[in-house]
């Protein structure tokens, strides 16, 4: 269940969200819905007018036969009956008087509880009974049992019933016989069987649901128990469950039984370590007791007589509830001290469990209060489902809690991982285009070298021959041009002041040669700050190119230049005292295109004007980053 990758690829698909969600709704609707049938249910018999009969004999044989034989030994009995606990093979029949049933009740019988097979004759005449065809025992202890009688059955006078109950281990028992209205008992017995046998189907399938998921949900995170304790704590109570659930026995009934009481002790063993393992407790003695005290009842349960099973599990379940009840006072301190809420979500179904506790004891108060009245059931064992409930709730809201945490770290890993791999892009185009302008600049090098090599050599031959001072000139000028292009070339960071007095030096001497007077201003005011090469190189391409176009078009007079560095900006102004610009529309030389290309390859503005009244003004401003 981590979400964690470098792809980033994992999503919690919206559907998933909202099917956990609805299943924790349903689940908490359901306990209503159940727990509102549980109360409805209860009063249904409180106002029937019915005639409980519980006085008979009874009779034992040790072997099963489908009529009492007349050798039977007949004992005054009353009901509810439960068998001595060697009586476990064998049969019993019950013979009961029904002449004192009035007519307004003879219309139908109901039985609240019988262990085991039971078999109804009245007058001779079989009425039904709880036999199976395929041989599997039937229980009966939550099985009411509801027999409609026809009228012509009975006699005017001696009418008799005759119950057969099927000995087995434990003991065999029979309530007493309620005699009423068809129509009310039928509503009774749907409301008992609602309450004690539709409601415990409905737990079986609601744990199996609870208890798969969890367990599916504990094999993609293992480290995690939680899971696993609570998918255990969900099985073993839906054994419990179909238990109650089931009118027969998949095993020999005492076998049945007492698995069905062990897990009931590995229900509330597995309650235990849900909650120590949620609140992260560190000391080792109760989780060793709670150990010694499941593996003690399985031991005690399989190999003792069923005779005794009451006291351990009295005991086992004892040590259980001290626990648990220990766990839930340390949950609820820390909880009202570092406000951790989690443990509080089940304190409702502890309080719900109680409280059902209660009303069974007070129900089993009552009904032997008022004579002839309904005993009105257990209800405690529902408490539990609806305490499973909660917890399911809890894991659920904690699942779904961590699958928006997971959907949020996937989200963030994703746009970090968009980032990165944008940044990587960059970074490689980046490289690609320095590999590149390496590798042209190393070419360009390599013909500048061939350049000076060859060409210059040649330079150095003229300057040095002996020729004419103005070839001279143009020879050095040509030297001069060659070795800044080769320095160019290197492409290494250079100074502000040392460039401009260089090129203010050429401007200088060439002008001078040229028979013109050369005057600069501010350039010992400009910064020394490291200028890129590229820019040194079209600067003084472009200066070099103004003064030739001065040389060749003016030729005479005073040319100025003045130098000033205003809020990053490079301010270079040029003056002669020619005969000005022509119109725009004659400015086609290939020396003012040659300005305004290398301009803008560094970010220039230049601009030529004419002065008053005579002359040329040259501008040039270039912002310059600082250095």
């Amino acid at each position: 269940m981590y979400c964690y990758g470098l792809t980033a690829q994992i999503k919690v698909h919206p559907g998933l969200m909202f099917w956990l969600d609805s299943m924790r709704r349903c689940l908490l609707l359901l306990c209503v819905v159940i727990f509102s049938g549980l109360m409805a249910s209860t009063g249904v018999a409180r106002e029937m007018d019915f005639t409980r009969l519980s006085a008979g004999e009874v009779a034992f044989t040790g072997h099963r036969s489908e009529a009492p034989s007349v050798q039977l030994s007949w004992q005054p009995v009353s009901l509810p009956f439960s068998a001595a606990p060697e009586q476990t093979r064998g049969q019993f029949w019950f013979r009961l008087d029904l002449d004192g049933v009035p007519e307004q009740h003879r219309s139908a019988l109901y039985i609240q509880h019988h262990v085991f097979d039971i078999e109804l004759f009245l007058n001779g005449t079989r009425l039904g009974g709880t036999t199976r065809a395929d041989g599997l025992e039937s229980t009966g202890w939550n099985q009411p049992y509801f027999q409609r009688i026809a009228a012509p059955l009975w006699r005017d006078s001696g009418n008799q019933l005759l119950i057969s109950v099927r000995a087995g281990e434990p003991n065999a028992m029979l309530s007493p016989l309620i005699f009423a209205d068809e129509a009310a008992l039928a509503e009774v017995h749907r409301a008992k069987t609602f309450q004690q046998v539709t409601i415990a189907e409905w737990s079986v399938i609601a744990c199996l649901i609870m208890g798969g998921f969890t367990f599916f949900v504990w094999l993609q995170r293992r480290d995690d128990s939680l899971y696993l304790h609570f998918a255990l704590l969900c099985l073993s109570w839906s054994v419990v469950m179909f238990y109650l659930a089931s009118s027969f026995s998949p095993l020999p009934h005492g076998t049945w039984l007492r698995f069905s009481y062990y897990c009931v002790d590995l229900a509330g063993f597995f309650l235990f370590m849900f909650l120590y393992h949620l609140m992260q407790l560190n000391a080792p003695w109760p989780r060793r007791l709670a150990i010694l005290a499941v593996i003690g009842s399985g031991v005690a349960l399989f190999s003792m007589d069923i005779r005794h099973h009451a006291l351990v599990i009295t005991v086992v379940h004892g040590v259980h509830l001290a626990l648990v009840l220990y766990l839930l006072a340390i949950g609820a301190v820390r909880a009202l001290r570092s406000h951790v809420r989690g443990i509080l979500w089940f304190m409702p179904g502890f309080l719900l469990i109680a409280v059902l506790v209660g009303h069974d004891i007070n129900a089993f108060w009552s009904a032997a209060q008022v004579p002839g009245g309904l005993p009105e059931g257990t209800l405690m064992q529902y408490g539990f489902g609806v305490l499973l409930v909660l917890i399911f709730a809890y894991l659920i809201r904690t699942f779904v809690k961590a699958l928006d945490e997971s959907e949020h770290l996937n989200t963030q890993l994703e746009a970090r991982v968009r980032d990165v791999s944008a940044s990587l892009e960059r970074s490689y185009a980046e490289n690609r285009a320095l590999e590149l302008h390496a590798t042209a600049q190393q070419e360009r090098q390599n013909i500048y070298r061939d350049l000076h090599d060859d060409v210059g050599a040649k330079l150095v031959s003229i300057v040095h021959a002996d020729v004419s001072q103005r070839q001279t000139e143009l020879a050095r000028e040509a030297l001069m041009s060659l070795r800044e292009a080769v320095s160019q070339s290197r492409y290494e960071y250079r100074q502000l002041l040392p460039l401009m007095t260089t090129m203010v030096a050429e401007m200088e001497v060439r002008l001078v040669g040229a028979d013109m007077a050369f005057r600069c201003d501010g350039v010992d005011t400009l910064p020394d700050q490291d200028i890129d090469p590229a820019i040194g190189y079209q600067l003084s391409r472009i200066l070099r190119e103004v003064t030739s176009n001065i040389i060749k078009h003016v030729g005479h007079g005073l040319v100025k230049l003045d130098c000033v560095m205003e809020q990053g900006k490079l301010r270079l102004t040029v003056t002669d005292d020619g005969p000005g610009m022509p119109d725009q529309s004659e400015w086609r030389g290939a020396g003012l295109g040659n300005i305004r290309y290398r301009a803008a390859e560094i970010g220039a503005q230049v601009s030529w004007q004419g002065r008053l009244p005579n002359g040329t003004l040259f501008h040039l401003s270039l912002a310059l980053p600082e250095g």
